[in-house]
């Protein structure tokens, strides 16, 4: 059958966005309120900082238009993730893409300003700003990258030119990319997303439902829904090839023009949600996390081989990844269900933690089931703003696999509640501990549901599996590619589809030696690229920080209380220095080492 209509959903489980603009119309009076306000920001910035007053209004002001930036950046986003075939929301977002070109020269503006200004001055007026003093630091830290106006202002004309690889990435995962049809062999196969066409002994193969078709029983649909997605997506190799080539060169071209070490440099840095502070990570940690990982396959080979036992198959190929190695069908789990089962697993972090996640059910932040027009390549995720908090945007099936992803993003939500508590330039999260909460989560529902025993169990510990061999060892392939691809671009070398293709089947051998890729597999990568060329990192680190977190809390070396104080300061501390406090060195091989310890005990339980 086909989806339901949006309308057709109760709702309670549709998010409510006019917690953030009650109309689209409200959204564009609130534009062009930042636009005056943007406008304004570049004029006092033209100003001469003489007194600490001065430089708190500056940085005030910069942090206000940083609010209502977070703020239409969210409404534009979600109202288009849940009306995909309407040309108002398209027209939404290319406004918000619009007044990002007047945003990026007035921050320009302030931090050329900053600059100008003598540093022995800075210091002495930014000592007297109490809670601004370290905004005032990160901001004239940016400050030595800025250029000219009119480069600056030139940049932000060409954003739209350089998202373009990344568009283009989009449109044939998505738009260019004829789904291939496939026969169901007992007739069901998912819902389809079209309104007009329905699932029934044939299944369109898309990027949204892939992996789940990809999980079916059945070993020979698995394999025909394999080589069809594939050979369809192979038919663009040349165009993703270059369209990947080209995100990388404008990276590179970037990295030269504001004057960082490298594209891993620029990477390895900022916040969400974008708030003006881009504290950094060394590349001495991301270089320890591959070699450390890297160094501690064999928990990961050991899954694989316990995957091809499970499945009582001689070998594994690709089309054996996503299904389940549990013997029992999956169980279905109604979606109220599911929320009892994820407060529940939630009560080792407190009660004050239980009771927010309870509120964030209530308060219609999930939309929950997949609809019409709405956005279902994706499982779910969880975009938010400082004003606001967050919301979460599920496509929940009612099985162990999509349950666990609403309790993921859940982790994400419940950061941000706490964040929160303080002003914007400190209500957010760098990028590298941003996935602790979330895989933390997911431990926790899985160990809820390891207990229940029976079929919920064998499921549970399957998706742990996956979760964590995702996270740490998956990540660090994905990582590992794009610091290979990254460092050539840099070096001048040419990226040819076959170039590209030979480093994937380099990384396929040495971390899945038991999956036999055909003659294919360094195709494999094609579809990657949508995110930002470094971005795999820190869900190693949010893997090897859960795996820490969850022992000591274990162990009671940390208390939920002190947990719970690290979601707050998130906005307040540096990456290395919030990784240290929940007892990770970050830079050493040892906590890589541990998490390996921890999944291959895992491995054991299973």
């Amino acid at each position: 059958m086909s989806l339901p209509a949006r309308d057709d959903i109760d709702p309670e489980y549709r998010f409510d966005l006019t917690r953030v603009f009650e109309t689209p119309d409200e959204w564009d009076d609130a534009a062009a309120a930042l636009r005056e306000e943007l406008r304004a920001l570049e004029s006092r910035a033209d100003e001469p900082l003489e007194t600490a007053a001065d430089l708190r209004a500056l940085l005030e002001r910069t942090e206000d238009c940083y609010r209502r930036r977070q703020r239409l950046d969210l409404y534009a986003t979600l109202y288009a993730n849940v009306n995909t075939g309407s040309d108002a929301a398209g027209d939404l977002q290319r406004r918000f893409r619009d007044l990002d070109e007047t945003f990026e020269p007035a921050i320009a503006a302030v931090l050329r300003r900053l600059r100008e200004t003598d540093d022995d001055r800075l210091d002495a007026l930014a000592a007297d700003l109490d809670g601004y003093r370290r905004y005032a630091d990160h901001l004239r830290e940016r400050a030595a990258r800025v250029r000219s106006p009119g480069a600056e202002d030139a940049v932000a004309a060409h954003a739209e030119v350089r998202s373009g690889p990344t568009r283009v990435i989009r449109a044939v995962t998505t738009q260019d990319f004829d789904p291939p049809s496939v026969e169901c062999p007992d007739g069901g196969g998912a819902v389809d997303e079209d309104e007009d066409e329905e699932a029934g002994e044939t299944v369109k193969i898309r990027y949204g439902n892939y992996r789940e078709e990809l999980s079916h029983p059945d070993r020979d649909y698995r394999r025909r829904v394999y080589e069809a997605y594939r050979g369809e997506l192979d038919r663009f190799e040349h165009t993703l090839s270059r369209a990947y080539a080209e995100k990388l060169a404008a990276a590179a071209t970037e990295t030269e023009l504001r004057g960082y070490d490298s594209i891993r440099d620029r990477d390895l840095r900022g916040t969400y949600p974008e708030n003006g502070l881009e504290p950094a990570l060394p590349g001495e940690v991301h270089d320890a996390m591959l070699d450390a990982v890297r160094s501690n396959l064999g928990p990961y080979h050991r899954a694989q081989a316990l995957r091809r036992e499970q499945l009582g198959v001689d070998t594994l190929r690709p089309w054996d990844l996503e299904v389940s190695i549990a013997e029992a069908p999956d169980p279905e789990i109604p979606y109220e269900d599911a929320r009892a089962d994820i407060l529940d697993a939630l009560a080792p972090l407190g009660e004050d933690y239980v009771a927010r996640a309870r509120s964030f059910f209530d308060e219609r932040r999930i939309d929950v089931f997949p609809t019409r027009n709405k956005r279902t390549d994706i499982p779910a995720y969880c975009p938010s703003s400082a004003a606001d908090g967050a919301f979460v945007l599920a496509n929940y099936r009612g099985g162990v696999r999509t349950a666990s992803f609403v309790c993921h993003e859940l982790g994400h939500a419940l950061a941000v509640s706490y964040q929160r508590e303080a002003p914007t330039r400190r209500a957010t999260c760098p990028t590298a501990v941003s996935e602790i909460p979330s895989v933390l989560h997911e431990i926790l529902l899985a160990e809820r549901w390891l207990a229940a025993g029976g079929a919920l169990a064998a499921h549970a510990a399957n998706r742990l599996l996956e979760c964590l061999g995702g996270n740490l060892y998956g990540s660090t392939m994905g990582s590992a590619f794009d610091h290979r691809l990254a460092a050539a671009v840099e070096d001048g070398e040419e990226l040819s589809a076959e170039r590209i293709s030979d480093a994937y089947a380099d990384l396929l051998g040495e971390f899945r030696p038991a999956v036999d890729y055909g003659d294919r597999g360094g195709r494999d990568w094609l579809g990657r690229g949508l995110r930002r060329p470094y971005s795999s990192f820190q869900y190693v680190l949010g893997a090897t920080g859960a795996l820490v977190v969850r022992e000591r809390l274990r162990e009671g070396s940390l208390t939920p209380g002190e947990y719970r104080e690290f979601l707050r300061t998130t906005g307040r501390r540096d990456p290395l220095d919030q990784l240290e406090r929940l007892g990770v060195d970050a830079t050493s091989p040892a906590p890589y080492e541990r998490a390996a310890e921890a999944f291959a005990a895992y491995l054991d339980e299973v």
